[in-house]
């Protein structure tokens, strides 16, 4: 049976295949498959293996005459697994089809998730380039924050484009009048940490003049993957932000914006002071 995989990317479908694949589990999601690819265009595949048996005669057929058919519609196909047949499988496939398409070991999931979302192809990279449509903007709210919320706007103006800015709240620390984190032993009430960064968030769009047609938002989570997860849920294509945080916070913007570089599908902007 088929599973679909929860993912932020727009254009890549994840989902788990378990047991033997049967020509009714085809029926069933092929069509979903369809409709995906008309709605995004190209798109890219992640397909766990877990406990699986292989194809019934008849899948198995629909599987190949599908891929053919669709041959200019994918950009990669992961398979993560653990059998060695399913090398031979993806080397099958391959022999009819310019898809690239590899495999991973279970224990390998990260390296496949960057390999499906690296860069396009040198005969991709030849197509002219678009003007930016979504922009992100993260802040902790210090001067090297400011300083990208200038860089952004001025983006805006030039493209027209929309800004989302986005705060990730960590319960570590609560901010002083000097947006300064100020580590602390005893827990905060969470309540407490959330009005502390909706307060600096207001403060942050005023001096800056983020106003009417920009959205903003401060949610739970670690900064660097709530940067590159909202990135994707709002595909984005530029990511605009501070090349430090505050003073000595290694864990902020400093080590972050290293961390988004590199892990970001869109472009990122790292505006210096």
């Amino acid at each position: 049976m088929f599973e679909i995989l929860p993912v932020n990317d727009k254009d890549i479908l994840a989902f788990k295949a378990t047991g033997k694949l049967t020509d009714a589990d085809y029926k069933q999601f092929l069509p979903m498959l369809e409709e995906m690819i008309r709605n995004t265009g190209r798109v890219s595949l992640y397909i766990e293996l877990q406990d699986f048996e292989g194809w019934e005669a008849k899948a198995a057929w629909d599987d190949l005459r599908f891929g053919l058919q669709h041959d200019d519609d994918f950009k990669r196909i992961v398979i993560i697994g653990d059998k060695s047949w399913q090398h031979a499988a993806i080397a099958f496939v391959n022999f009819f089809s310019h898809i690239e398409m590899r495999f991973f070991d279970n224990s390998e999931s990260g390296a496949a998730w960057d390999w499906l979302r690296e860069k396009p192809q040198a005969s991709e990279l030849s197509k002219p380039l678009q003007s930016y449509k979504n922009i992100l903007l993260p802040t902790d709210f210090s001067v090297y924050s400011d300083m990208a919320a200038k860089r952004a706007l001025q983006i805006v103006e030039q493209t027209g484009a929309n800004l989302f800015v986005l705060h990730a709240v960590e319960d570590f620390a609560y901010y002083n009048e000097a947006y300064d984190p100020v580590v602390v032993s005893i827990p905060l009430p969470n309540d407490f940490l959330m009005v502390q960064a909706q307060e600096h968030m207001q403060k942050f769009c005023e001096r800056n003049n983020l106003g009417e047609g920009i959205e903003f938002d401060t949610q739970w989570g670690n900064p660097k993957w709530s940067i590159i997860s909202l990135a994707n849920e709002r595909n984005s294509d530029l990511i605009v932000m501070g090349s430090h945080g505050r003073h000595g916070m290694e864990r902020l913007l400093g080590s972050v914006s290293t961390s988004v570089l590199h892990k970001a599908s869109c472009d990122v902007l790292i505006v210096k002071q």
